[in-house]
């Protein structure tokens, strides 16, 4: 119901909004609907958090009024923005949400540390909109806890039972205090954190990933006081059940929840609140938060233990995460030393400068198939007519390595075009829609008088390389059948894709014999890892002041989407045929082994792809039997992070019951998986998802 009140309360106050400069316009609607948002209060709550219209409730629009737009983009770079999709298929958007704020100053200081800079840079720029939305958005915040207060101050007076009115009492006196001011107590940061976890998405208009960071650390100070003043374990439990339930009740589910990791010494910081968050974990069984554990070299051997468990697969948790892997990912970005080591694992597959950072994580969607075309077909596409005016030269391939050259001259090309009009769209998008808040809480923003998509100290773009594990594989077959073999031509290849290989069964057939990613062939590994490392080099040269473009190979389940939309590729992959999922193989590899596919992933230099790199692995119920083969699922995550892995997803389910689920998922609400960056209910899954799930886990290696 979110999104339909801030569609509402723009048409209500749409006279007054539209008199109001971008920036103002923003942090007011922001306030309105802070004013306006139903409150609710239950006899069960720990911390207040309920809101929103209850079912029913009719706030329908009757037309969607829109305001002015300033146009940023001409003609020429809007129609070069539609080519590149429509024709191309590289999509360039900018994408809200998917971040983390940072929570230990929140909780410490209190939104007052951020009034006070907002206050400090008024005073030398008095008149400044940007300044001064941020600050009606900050107020606005506090505002809204008040509220929050007076709701629950009126449930006190109704209660009748001593223990819920006690409990009430303390919610109404956290509420007047956080997130304005620092947190005294567990109760109350854990309620500051909610307050702004539940304003943020409000602020940015979308749910989309937005993340709690490192809980287990920033709020450790005020566990540990709470069991030194006489509180117990049990008290704290409740809190975060009331916690977890909420995180489950709101949003896309992609919102993680750190747990471990590394402090500036190398010494594991798995502590008493993360172990018991784990526990929190297990009882509750919901598809959100992500569990997002750091591994580390001396993560406690009865934590990583504690985790391998049928349970907690089957609903796809946690995600392992390397934490040596993922530090030396943010260095070779180019973040300082203390934000490398500071850093947090964001939403389902970022790394992320806590509050420093906005990270647009679905910015570019590039289709790596599309440099092979050109290379292979003297600058052309081999489905469309090109209408950018490209500065590489073609030419007549003659050997396999002049068609690598080629590819990366094509690639550094069409990545450096993708950027430049990523730039264009991220400055018209502060034109029009700015998150004062957001911006007000992201370091860099009040010193730059900018918005979080411009002004923060690393303002990070997502290339999602799609299709990249199914061009290797094309590289693979065409280094095999036409330059080492001489069964094919080049030409064969483009004439075949161009078909969609309707006619051209000899060629599919000995295309599927080729090497491919995902069999851990030494060759095969070395010219994935080669082509990654052109990625990574085409996307870091178009770096920029605060402005960083980050490779990715994380897709969730959009390869399905992308591939829906693709024409024939020449790994033989048909028309309409889904992309690689992830790092994952392509689904031409018809089984996939577990030692394999780790050891495949593990040779591509993964620090290079910052932007998310995560390999999907299926456990069935047996791994689970017994303490020796718990231990080798145990053995295969700890190799996997020592060989420079960055992200593990696991997924462990009854194929039965998939079935059954996929057949009535009505009647199977309760069955939870891992889609490929974040738990979701099987049900609520497309007809063609949920098979295709269900295929890949048949694919998956198990155990009988």
């Amino acid at each position: 119901m979110v999104y339909d009140i801030i569609d509402f309360i723009r048409n209500k106050h749409f006279d007054e909004l539209k008199e109001y400069s971008p920036y103002i316009r923003q942090a007011t609607l922001f306030k309105l609907i802070t004013e306006q948002l139903p409150l609710k209060v239950t006899d069960n709550d720990y911390i207040a958090g309920w809101y929103g219209y209850e079912n029913g409730c009719d706030i329908t629009l009757t037309e969607k009024r829109n305001f002015e737009h300033v146009s940023i983009l001409n003609d020429e770079q809007r129609q070069r923005l539609r080519h590149l999709y429509g024709a191309l298929k590289i999509e360039i958007d900018f994408n809200r949400a998917h971040t983390c704020v940072d929570y230990e100053t929140i909780v410490q200081n209190g939104l007052e540390y951020y009034m006070k800079r907002v206050d400090a840079a008024l005073c030398e720029s008095p008149d400044d909109d940007c300044l001064l939305a941020m600050k009606i958005a900050l107020n606005a915040v506090c505002q809204f806890s008040e509220r929050f207060a007076a709701t629950v101050y009126e449930k006190i007076k109704d209660a009748k039972e001593p223990e819920q009115k006690k409990r009430l009492e303390k919610i109404h006196t956290a509420l007047c205090r956080v997130p304005k001011s620092g947190a005294r107590n567990f109760l109350e940061a854990v309620q500051s954190v909610w307050i702004m976890h539940l304003l943020i998405p409000i602020a940015e208009m979308s749910w989309a990933s937005i993340s709690i960071g490192r809980i287990d650390q920033y709020l450790y100070p005020f566990y540990k006081k709470h069991i030194e003043d006489g509180g117990t374990k049990e008290e704290v439990k409740e809190i975060l059940k009331n916690l977890f339930v909420l995180l489950d009740s709101y949003g896309d589910g992609a919102c993680a929840m750190n747990i471990g990791g590394m402090d500036a010494d190398g010494r594991d910081m798995i502590n008493d609140l993360s172990r018991l968050l784990i526990e929190v974990e297990k009882e509750m069984s919901l598809r959100a938060p992500i569990f997002a554990v750091r591994i580390t070299p001396d993560i406690p051997e009865d934590v990583f233990d504690s985790l391998i468990d049928f349970n907690l697969f089957k609903i796809g948790q946690p995600t392992f995460y390397g934490e040596i892997p993922c530090r030396e990912a943010m260095s070779y970005r180019g973040v300082t030393e203390s934000d490398a080591v500071g850093y947090s694992v964001n939403s389902c597959m970022g790394l992320f400068a806590v509050g420093r950072e906005f990270a647009d994580m679905w910015g570019i969607k590039f289709n790596s198939h599309l440099p092979l075309e050109l290379a292979i077909n003297k600058g052309n596409p081999l489905n469309a007519k090109i209408e950018l005016e490209l500065k590489t030269v073609p030419e007549d391939i003659e050997s396999f390595e002049h068609l690598l050259q080629k590819y990366n001259e094509y690639l550094c090309e069409t990545v450096a075009i993708a950027g430049e009009t990523y730039e264009q769209v991220a400055l018209e998008q502060e034109a029009n829609t700015p998150d004062p808040l957001l911006s007000a809480l992201t370091d860099g923003c009040i010193q730059n008088r900018r918005d979080r998509s411009n002004g923060a100290t690393y303002n990070t773009v997502t290339v999602e390389t799609m299709g990249l594990i199914n061009t290797c594989d094309a590289l693979s077959a065409i280094k095999e059948l036409v330059f080492e073999k001489g069964k094919y031509t080049l030409n064969d290849f483009i004439v075949a894709a161009k078909d969609n290989f309707d006619g051209h069964e000899k060629l599919l057939h000995d295309i599927s014999k080729c090497e491919k990613y995902g069999t851990n062939e030494p060759q095969t590994n070395a010219l994935c890892n080669r082509v990654c490392d052109m990625v990574s080099r085409a996307c870091k040269a178009i770096n920029h002041d605060n402005r960083l473009f980050l490779p990715s190979l994380h897709t969730l389940i959009v390869n399905m989407w992308y591939g829906d939309h693709l024409y024939a590729t020449l790994d033989g992959r048909k028309k309409g045929e889904p992309v690689n999922k992830n790092a994952n193989p392509s689904s031409a590899l018809q089984k996939i082994e577990h030692t394999s596919v780790m050891l495949s992933a593990a040779a591509l230099e993964q620090y290079k792809f910052s932007g998310g790199q995560p390999i999907d692995l299926y456990f069935d119920a047996a791994w689970f039997k017994d303490k020796a083969l718990r231990d080798k699922v145990k053995a295969l995550i700890r190799t996997y992070v020592q060989q420079g892995g960055l992200q593990l997803q696991v997924n462990s389910a009854d194929i039965e019951l998939l079935e059954k689920a996929h057949a009535e998922p009505e009647k199977y609400p309760f069955v939870i998986v891992r889609i490929g960056g974040y738990s979701a209910r099987f049900g609520d899954l497309s007809f063609d998802e949920r098979r295709a799930f269900i295929e890949t886990a048949k694919r998956t290696e198990r155990l009988v």
